[in-house]
This record gives structure tokens, C-alpha cells and sequence, in this order.
């Protein structure tokens, strides 16, 4: 009998990608035990607009260390993960997405604008089926997206385990 376990798909999420990329933050050492933990078969994602958000970090912070330390974070995800862009599919995720988050927060369309990165990052893990690892749940974007949809999956894993 072959027990060869299947290859899991897990995407980073900006803020878990920022603990996971600088060891000063909050998280890095709990996500680096958990990484070092997977098998060789699973495979690590991240969306391509958490390498937007990443460069918005370099070009608004003035501090040159800290400019350094992100641009060395940046071309590790290039090097480590694999990068996922935006497509149609993905797209028509995101709307459904949009509108169940909008309903369950009865929030209006202003107020909702802030979370499509957030959104887009949920639908493209829901897309390629993969587990979100965030630890960004102020919103609890995660947990209402999780009551919704039942092919969605998220861990947080800077906390140890």
C-alpha cells in the first residue's frame, strides 16, 4: 500500500509573508519552525499583489536598513515561493467573495474598498486550493470568509505550535 501523503498548497498573505521574511517581526520564528516541518512535496504560494504590497513598503519607508532588509525579503519570495498572478477565474472569486463579506459585515461599498487586497489574496488561495497563512484577522476577513465558503482554508502560524 503507498502512503505517500499529497503535496499541500499553502499561500502566504502579506502580513504572514512580513513575519515570515524579517526575523525582527513578530511570528518569524514560528513560521520558520512550521516551514521547516512540511514535507518536500508541499508547495508555497504567494500572490503576486503581496509583492506589490511589499514594494509599496520599500518606496514609502525613508530608513535605509530597513529599505535593505525588505529588498532581500522581496527576492527570497522570488526565490522560495512560487508566485501566483491574477486571472479571470480568480476575478469572478473575488466578486463572489466581495459581496458575502459585504453582507455578513453589513458594511457599505466605501468601507469595503480598504479589504480587495485582502479579498483578491482569499480568492486566489481558494482558486489554486490552498491553505492561507495569515495572522491578519482584525477584521476577521478570514473567519467570515471560512463561515461562508467551504472551500476555504486559513492557519495562522505565528503562533507556536
Amino acid at each position: 500500500m503507498n502512503l505517500m501523503k499529497k503535496n499541500r498548497k499553502f499561500l502566504f498573505d502579506t502580513n504572514a509573508l512580513s513575519s515570515f521574511t524579517r526575523e525582527s517581526n513578530d511570528g518569524y520564528h514560528a513560521i520558520s519552525s512550521k516551514v521547516a516541518s512540511l514535507n518536500n512535496s508541499d508547495e508555497l504560494y504567494v500572490s503576486i499583489l503581496s509583492l506589490y504590497e511589499m514594494e509599496y513598503g520599500v518606496i514609502h519607508t525613508k530608513n535605509q536598513e530597513i529599505i535593505k532588509e525588505m529588498r532581500l525579503a522581496i527576492q527570497f519570495v522570488k526565490d522560495e515561493f512560487q508566485i501566483v498572478p491574477l486571472t479571470d477565474s480568480g476575478a469572478k472569486i473575488f466578486a463572489e467573495l466581495k459581496e458575502q463579506y459585504r453582507e455578513k459585515k453589513n458594511i457599505g461599498k466605501k468601507a469595503l474598498i480598504k479589504h480587495n487586497v485582502d479579498l483578491m489574496i482569499i480568492a486566489t488561495a481558494i482558486e489554486i486550493e490552498a491553505v492561507l497563512i495569515t495572522n491578519d484577522t482584525k477584521d476577521a476577513i478570514p473567519i467570515i470568509i471560512k463561515a461562508c465558503r467551504s472551500d476555504f482554508e486559513w492557519e495562522d502560524w505565528t503562533k507556536d505550535f
